[in-house]
């Protein structure tokens, strides 16, 4: 699959048609103008990495003059947030879709809690211009010390999901199918923080000669293996 390929599939649609619509002072299939402004912007990230791109880029793009864009976001950095939120609920949107099916209801606790944790592992190898991104935005975070409040809405859809998987391991101990009880919200926290930040390190590529590249993913499917194994075995 080509990066561009991977970007319309994240998004959910052709970026080449989002891009050559451009906004035109009425609402189209992208939404009003600041959300396409959002849109646009999300795109180039993704395409060229946020250091990259300019104001003057996202006007270009977009077809929103820069002073507007201005007027309205302020910064980059802010523009960097609202997609960046955006992101994560297009990389959201089928694993919610997953939930709701029939076959996720069908399982135990222990199983709903490995699939989807497999299924984040999965969308993280497949999305690696997402996964980037990911990691330029919180180093810029970091960078530039935004206040929580500033990212309020951005940590509610990275956290949007910690319900479902907390209840699938209520589910879990109630079944059977856990045998372990833990602090889950710090268990969530590890076991999350280390998918996507062995995901991060891997989008950056090899540094040293052990870091083989070659089956380098698969380190996603341990660190799932390894968190179920935690919850459904005894002893562990």
């Amino acid at each position: 699959m080509s990066k561009n390929e991977e970007l319309s599939q994240l998004l959910g649609a052709d970026i080449f048609s989002i891009l050559a619509s451009k906004w035109q002072g009425k609402e189209q299939v992208a939404g009003p103008r600041n959300d396409y402004v959002v849109l646009t912007s999300a795109i180039l990230f993704l395409q060229s990495g946020i250091a990259n791109v300019r104001m003057t880029d996202i006007a270009r793009a977009s077809g929103v003059g820069v002073a507007t864009i201005y007027r309205h976001f302020s910064t980059k950095t802010r523009i960097a947030v609202e997609a960046a939120t955006l992101l994560w609920q297009r990389f959201n949107k089928r694993i919610h879709a997953f939930v709701e099916s029939d076959e996720f209801m069908s399982l135990n606790g222990a199983q709903r809690l490995e699939r989807l944790l497999r299924e984040y592992a999965t969308r993280y190898a497949s999305n690696r211009a997402f996964v980037s991104f990911l990691d330029e935005f919180d180093h810029l975070v970091l960078a530039e010390e935004l206040e929580q409040q500033d990212l309020a809405g951005y940590g509610a859809e990275v956290d949007s999901f910690y319900v479902i998987f907390e209840d699938a391991y209520r589910l879990g101990l109630q079944d059977g199918s856990v045998v372990r009880e833990v602090d889950f919200r710090t268990f969530y926290r590890a076991v999350a923080h280390a998918l996507l930040g062995v995901a991060e390190k891997l989008v950056r590529g090899e540094v040293i000669p052990s870091d083989d590249a070659s089956r380098d993913w698969d380190e996603l499917s341990c660190i799932v293996d390894m968190a179920v194994h935690s919850l459904t075995r005894a002893g562990s």
